[in-house]
């Protein structure tokens, strides 16, 4: 109660935070609109500056062009309106230096040494042109006569001697026929002639050029004409040059003054069009602020009802939850009242049926004549009904405050069902209805679970049946299903003709103390009223399924599914051992003390002792039963738990502490009809070695006993 308290208190905690952080955004959104505004004016002051900046920029362009037409034409017009320009740029940059002194101041210092070094870098290339223009009017004819003269030698002369041959040869008269003369050209025959040879001596002098003087010269002469033609060409090429440049940087300052304009037209339009664009931006902006903070406040205010709406929910759901708290609280301990009364009324109830049953099992093993048979056997199912239902309600309270758990042993279903099959036969038999058990088509498995409460499950669904039977017959019909390796689904059907269940009632079958009602029959009340309910809570603890199908009339199935692991065969061998030595002498040498203020029960151990040949003593309560201990040696004390003085647990307490460590040691069995998990661990923590729940019978008492003693 106390933690949901703190959850509660917890969420309003968060709540009123909450609203503290809604009420600090909503300031911290205030500041921001204002932030915004501001933003938007200096925003509206940096455009101002950008616009003086590109001015700027265009006006060091300008002093830039007329500071090359200076010095190309050397007008003094256009140095004027070069410091014109830097003048003004330093007038607009005075004006930026409000914002930045540090870096304008510097940038202002700059323009006025840039002044004074393109005043200087003017007057040197104004002396340069000047230089070069001098050179450029020399006259070519002077480099010729600068060159050095080349040095005159005498010529040589050569004396050159010809010897002349002269061959004279005399004509001849005679001439030949022309045959003979064809004759003589084919063989190549000379003809004779008649010469005379004259030899004569002429003796000549001449002058001889001198080659290298003439390559020299001529060299001279080509190179004088190349570098003048090269200074022509130069003279011709920096007069053009000169009227290109000057043409250009007219033409340059047209182009320039001619952008100067358009820009100029084009930021007053864009500046008209810019102003016009930021005013409809900061009205739309302030629109939009005005409606935020409007929105804001609304959002403020009905966040806060909001949250008042909340924190009021709140406080009705946390009183209804209080409400619910303690109608719970009182459920759950009506709930526990409950259970302690069913515990104590079912102990109080299987006290006396434990000497009626036991009475009666020690009975049947005496000779008995046919009415003393008979009415055993009336004691026997009286007993066994009474259990049954003793068992049905406690059964119901465990499972309503889910202490109920179930037991894992390894057991054969088979036989289970052939145990119910012999125990409800008795109830057919009385209605002549027929009862079969079909599960012949079924492996016999070694399963791993609880048999009792399997036994519970069918034998409630078959005594159901039988008692809306009046004619016709009952049947169990069992199927395995294997699911994975060594887990199986036990099917079991249990089948009857009789009245059957209206479709608006199959719902209801299940709910506690619930019957349905037939006008025609008066044995619906009989009964706890619990039997299908217990089974449906079973078989949920078992993981499994239970369903109804029933026609009006014609009778009802109800489809039982159960899962279960197989047990190793190994196991069921340990058991059958443990009978074979259930059914010896064992018990013949053994000395047990019985302690217990009920004569009932005290006479039912006594038969049963006295059957198997224990040698016991008996005391009435645990303070005699410290004395036994004290004088004799006992190889098992078994005792009560609920006695006067000294409850059984305390009693095994003193025998724990015992200083004899033999004593001390003594296995302590108790018989109780609590049987809830809390008795268990205290039973446990007390000291006891095992416990039996009233009502026991011979063949428990001879299990546990054996489990101890052998």
């Amino acid at each position: 109660m106390k933690i949901k308290q703190r959850s509660f208190l917890i969420i309003f905690a968060v709540i009123v935070i909450f609203i503290g952080f809604l009420f600090r955004n909503s300031i911290l959104q205030r500041a921001e609109q204002k932030q915004i505004l501001n933003t938007l004016s200096e925003l509206e002051i940096n455009n101002q500056q950008i616009s003086k900046l590109d001015t700027i920029t265009l006006s060091l362009q300008a002093a830039e062009n007329n500071f090359r037409m200076y010095t190309a034409l050397w007008n003094p017009e256009y140095f004027l309106k070069y410091t014109t320009e830097i003048k003004h740029i330093s007038g607009l940059l005075s004006e930026l230096a409000v914002k930045d002194q540090d870096n304008i101041s510097g940038i202002v210092g700059d323009l006025k040494s840039k002044r004074r070094q393109m005043l200087l870098y003017g007057e040197i290339k104004k002396l340069a042109d000047s230089i070069t223009n001098i050179n450029l009017q020399l006259s070519t004819a002077n480099i010729s006569k600068s060159l050095l003269p080349v040095k005159t030698f005498p010529k040589p002369v050569v004396k050159k001697t010809v010897e002349v041959e002269e061959i004279k040869s005399e004509p001849v008269v005679q001439k030949k026929k022309f045959f003979q003369r064809l004759k003589n050209a084919i063989l190549n025959k000379q003809e004779p002639k008649d010469t005379a040879t004259i030899r004569k001596t002429e003796t000549t002098y001449e002058p001889v050029e001198a080659g290298i003087e003439a390559y020299n010269k001529k060299q001279v002469e080509r190179i004088s004409a190349y570098y003048k033609g090269l200074l022509e060409d130069q003279k011709r090429n920096h007069a053009r040059l000169t009227d290109k440049e000057q043409t250009i940087l007219v033409l340059n300052e047209r182009i320039f003054e001619h952008i100067k304009q358009l820009f100029k037209e084009y930021k007053d339009n864009s500046a008209i069009v810019d102003d016009a664009r930021k005013l409809a931006l900061k009205n739309k902006a302030k629109n939009s602020l005005d409606t935020i903070d409007r929105s804001g406040k609304l959002n403020f205010l009905i966040s806060v009802l909001a949250y008042l709406g909340i924190i009021f929910m709140l406080y009705k759901l946390y009183r209804a939850y209080d409400k619910t708290i303690k109608a719970n609280q009182l459920a759950a301990e009506q709930v526990a009242s409950k259970s302690r009364f069913f515990t104590s009324i079912s102990h109080e109830m299987r006290t006396p049926l434990n000497a009626i049953m036991g009475v009666s099992e020690q009975l049947k093993s005496t000779p008995l004549n046919e009415d003393q048979r008979a009415m055993s056997k009336l004691l026997d199912n009286s007993s066994s009904m009474l259990l049954s239902a003793v068992n049905e309600v406690l059964d119901f309270s465990r499972l309503e405050t889910r202490k109920l758990s179930l037991a894992k042993t390894p057991f054969r279903y088979k036989r289970i069902l052939n145990e119910v099959e012999g125990t409800t036969k008795v109830l057919a038999d009385q209605k002549k209805l027929s009862l079969e058990l079909l599960q012949e088509g079924a492996p016999d498995l070694l399963l791993d679970g609880d048999p009792y409460r399997l036994k519970q499950i069918v034998t409630n669904l078959t005594a159901n049946a039988i008692k809306f039977t009046d004619k016709g017959k009952v049947s169990i019909e069992v199927e395995v299903k294997p699911t994975e390796e060594k887990h199986v689904l036990l099917l079991i059907k249990v089948k009857d003709t009789g009245i059957g269940i209206a479709a608006e009632n199959i719902p209801l079958i299940f709910n506690e103390f619930s019957q349905v009602i037939h006008s025609k029959r008066n044995d619906w009340q009989t009964g706890s009223g619990l039997g299908l309910t217990i089974s449906k809570k079973l078989v949920d603890l078992h993981k499994g399924k239970i369903e109804v199908q029933s026609t009006l009339g014609k009778g009802t199935t109800f489809s039982v599914e159960l899962p279960y692991w197989i047990a190793p065969e190994e196991e069921e061998n340990l058991d059958l051992q443990q009978e074979q030595v259930i059914n010896s002498d064992r018990f013949k040498n053994i000395h047990v003390l019985v302690v217990d203020d009920s004569e009932m029960n005290l006479l039912v151990i006594k038969m049963i002792f006295k059957k198997l040949g224990i040698s016991y003593d008996t005391a009435e309560g645990g303070a005699d039963a410290l004395q036994h201990i004290e004088k004799k040696r006992y190889d098992l004390v078994l005792t009560d738990i609920q006695m006067p003085e000294m409850d059984g647990m305390e009693l095994t307490r003193r025998i724990r502490a015992n200083a004899d460590p033999k004593k001390s040691k003594i296995p302590v069995i108790a018989i109780t009809g609590q049987i809830s998990p809390d008795f268990h661990e205290m039973y446990l923590a007390a000291g006891l070695n095992d416990y039996l729940i009233k009502p026991i019978s011979e063949m428990e008492l001879k299990e546990k006993i054996l489990d101890y003693i052998v």
